[in-house]
């Protein structure tokens, strides 16, 4: 071999020394990779870090022992029998329980499970961040089974109130957390940390599942942060200080029986997610609202079931086509909420009851629609604050008032609607335009079937049974093919108020048609029958085949009284006829038994 040639071959085997020196792979000297994740983790007091085949118990920054699980997946009663009572605690009575004294981190390629053989695991809440516990991994994977997860002072017992940072579970980038038939109680540090570490946390990138799982006493009981393809079916969050459920930057989430009881704030939080379906979401007794969504596009709420919840049932902010289908709400201020810039809602089939109001349509909505269903039982069933709003075929019952359309509303259809029990049935304010009522039935209000200030009212068939007034106009309308009976007074008009109307048939029990000074109704092809058919100083002026008379004879009631007074008046006759009539006697001998 020449010197040249030995020359080249000496240096090209230096440099790949460096070449070496510098790769990752020479670079991952265990101590320092360790000392790495220390720092980066917040410098943990003890920290157990699983690598593949590898296991390092890292003492303030510094490698106190390591163990060697072998090939595989790690378990968690591997990691108690081996860690060190220091590191994680077995239960001498019960060997099912361990009680975990270190943060746990999950290197890429690794997998911890938990449970069959470990019934139970206590992580303990530290008296400061370094001394807190928690289990923490990216591009790993966390399997926990048919096992408790729950949070306990140094000593094991519960925790007390101001207890120091405790322990959480967080999934990062490319790792997966299953969660199935178990419990996670007293999770999450405290408000001003993170909410990345305010319980059970999938983060961005991450992905799993919870499946017939209870999330109790958490901050939150349950979070999704940027995960991909979370599968949460028949899981309950209870007790947590903060929301029970949050849903925020998830995609792919598939959501199916959710129960949220008793959180410190809303029962579950969904948004940054669009087309977004949630199917049979329970809430109860929350502080905050049931469901409430923040911004976002085409959410599907399709059977939610809330009651008690006390900010709210299902409160919408700024939800583009999105739809609440079968709802049923119960026991609250306000049962369905839709406020925001561009909401635009479809409410369908919901069965709201007792409350302040059932339905909520806020001033600065773009459109909102609702269909069939049944309210009751509220101070006001549907409030219209809104333009572009449709309320068709529901029935509102036993409502102060059934449906009030004030603020900034413009362009309100009311179709086919039946209001019954109401003191006021429906109101319309002067600041609204633009409303129509087509083919609605009220019944059996016991103040004014509608009062209306608003400019252009237009009412086409439908019926008012049963009011104190069947209509009251503070504003020019047209009435077309409506039916009033039972009313104490059929049409009111307040001063200079000018209306028309066709076909009309008013049936009042003491005022056909009233109008203020000033005012003014024509009426066309109508008929009206009252004791008094045509009252006030206004003008009322008939068109066509115009009918005014009173009101039909009651032949049949005055035929009822008639034959009862002749019986009273034959009964009477009888008895003065035989008044001096002796009693008939008996003989001595008969003893009357009877």
């Amino acid at each position: 071999m020449s010197t040249a040639v030995t020359v080249a071959v000496t240096v090209l085997t230096a440099l790949s020394a460096v070449s070496a020196a510098m790769s990752p792979a020479a670079a991952a000297d265990p101590a320092q990779s360790d000392l790495a994740a220390w720092q980066r983790n917040g410098k943990p007091d003890r920290l157990i870090v699983v690598r593949p085949g590898v296991v390092d118990l890292v003492h303030h920054g510094v490698i106190e022992a390591r163990r060697s699980p072998g090939a595989g997946d790690v378990r968690m009663s591997w990691l108690a029998a081996n860690a060190g009572p220091d590191w994680i605690t077995q239960d001498s009575d019960d060997p099912s329980a361990v009680q975990i004294r270190a943060a746990v981190l999950l290197t890429p390629g690794t997998t911890l499970r938990i449970g069959r053989v470990t019934k139970k695991v206590l992580f303990t809440a530290g008296g400061s961040a370094a001394s807190g516990t928690w289990i923490r991994g990216s591009r790993a994977t966390l399997d926990i089974r048919d096992t408790t997860l729950a949070a306990v002072g140094p000593g094991g017992g519960d925790l007390a109130d101001g207890t120091g940072p405790r322990p959480y579970l967080y999934m990062g980038a490319g790792g997966r957390l299953d969660i199935s038939d178990s419990t996670v109680s007293g999770f999450g540090l405290s408000g001003r940390a993170p909410s990345r570490f305010s319980g059970v946390t999938w983060g961005k990138g991450s992905t799993g599942s919870a499946v017939r799982s209870t999330f109790q006493g958490n901050r939150t009981g349950l979070r999704l942060a940027g995960s991909v393809g979370v599968r949460l079916n028949d899981v309950t969050a209870k007790d947590s200080a903060e929301d029970g459920f949050v849903l925020n930057r998830d995609t792919g989430t598939s959501v199916t029986g959710l129960t949220a009881r008793s959180n410190g704030r809303n029962g579950v939080t969904v948004g940054g997610t669009d087309g977004r379906t949630l199917s049979r979401v329970t809430t109860r007794d929350n502080k905050g609202f049931g469901v409430r969504a923040t911004p976002q596009n085409g959410l599907s709420l399709v059977r939610a079931d809330s009651g008690s919840d006390r900010g709210g049932g299902i409160r919408l902010l700024s939800c583009v086509n999105c739809t609440v289908s079968d709802a049923t709400v119960r026991h609250t201020k306000t049962a369905v909420s839709v406020t925001g810039p561009g909401s635009q809602v479809t409410v369908d089939k919901p069965r709201l009851s007792d409350g302040r109001t059932g339905i909520s349509l806020g001033e600065d909505i773009r459109s909102a629609t609702v269909t069939g269903g049944t309210v009751g039982d509220f101070t006001r069933g549907v409030s219209v604050s809104g333009p572009r709003v449709t309320v068709a075929g529901t029935r509102i019952d036993g409502s102060r008032t059934g449906i009030s359309v004030d603020g900034r509303a413009h362009d309100v259809a009311l179709r086919e609607v039946t209001i019954a029990g109401s003191r006021t049935a429906v109101t319309a304010a002067a600041t609204t335009t633009g409303v129509s009522l087509t083919s609605v039935q009220v019944r059996n209000a016991s103040g004014k079937g509608l009062a209306s200030a608003s400019t252009g009212l237009r009412i086409k068939g439908g019926s008012v049974s049963g009011a104190g007034t069947a209509v009251d106009l503070g504003a020019p309308a047209r009435l077309d093919g409506l039916t009033i009976t039972g009313a104490q007074r059929g049409i009111h008009l307040s001063r200079a108020v000018r209306a028309t109307g066709t076909e009309l048939d008013v049936l009042a029990e003491r005022k056909g048609i009233e109008a203020d000074r000033g005012a003014v109704i024509d009426i066309t092809d109508s008929r009206v029958r009252a004791p008094l058919a045509m009252a006030g100083d206004g003008e009322i002026v008939r068109h066509g085949h115009t009918e005014v008379t009173l009101p039909p004879f009651p032949w049949l009631g005055f035929a009822a009284i008639v034959a009862l007074l002749s019986a009273i008046g034959l009964q009477t006759v009888h008895q003065v006829r035989h008044r001096r009539t002796p009693r008939p006697k008996v003989a001595r001998h008969v003893r009357n038994t009877a």
